[in-house]
């Protein structure tokens, strides 16, 4: 749809012509300007900016921004439920936590009989292993003395390098984790793993 633009020169008819020129091609920029918005005017490519996406992104530009998924409650009540089923199908007092992606806890759970510590114990390994980006089993093995060679400088650094810590990814990308305390650690983690494994047919048809 085209519209019809009518300008009242006799406002300005009092001024010099330099500043009546300067004026009218000013209005005239404005008109052309917003035909490009969402106000419903013309459309046109005069002084519209060419959007380039990243994949045919020349080389001399960089990429500001990057798409991510954020764990929604949803999801962390889905993983939460499959790990307290877990769990509680084997008899395991833990403490389950879901945290985002920097590690921040958000949904906790304490079942019957968990120890108090296991509370803390289970954030921070959600916390350790949101931020390595790795299976704080992985990071256990590390810091375990084998045939003589291990990376005990990580003892004294402030995580928690026991198994029960497992990432949440969706295309490589780290979206959260699951921490788990309160049993053996390779039973922390299959709890852990359980609540993983569960958002898993929703992250295949991301």
């Amino acid at each position: 749809m085209i519209y019809k633009y009518s300008i009242r020169l006799d406002i300005i008819s009092d001024i010099s012509d330099d500043m009546y020129i300067n004026t009218i091609g000013s209005i005239l920029l404005y008109l052309i300007y917003f035909t490009n918005s969402s106000f419903g005017f013309i459309t046109t490519n005069v002084l519209k900016p060419q959007t380039t996406s990243k994949l045919d992104m020349s080389s001399s530009e960089e990429i500001m921004f990057q798409s991510t998924y954020v764990l929604a409650q949803a999801a962390c009540q889905k993983a939460m439920d499959s790990a307290c089923k877990e769990a509680e199908n084997n008899g395991w007092a833990v403490t389950i936590a879901i945290a985002d992606a920097g590690g921040v806890p958000i949904l906790v759970k304490r079942l019957d009989g968990a120890f108090a510590a296991s509370y803390q114990i289970a954030t921070e390994k959600a916390r350790t292993a949101a931020q390595f980006k790795k299976e704080t089993g992985v990071l256990e093995d590390s810091t375990n003395v084998s045939d003589g060679s291990s990376r005990t400088a990580l003892l004294s650094a402030p995580y928690v390098l026991m198994r029960g810590g497992v990432p949440i990814f969706i295309n490589d990308q780290i979206v959260g984790s699951v921490g788990v305390s309160g049993v053996k650690p390779n039973e922390d983690e299959q709890v852990a793993m359980a609540a993983v494994k569960a958002l898993s047919s929703a992250i295949s048809k991301l």
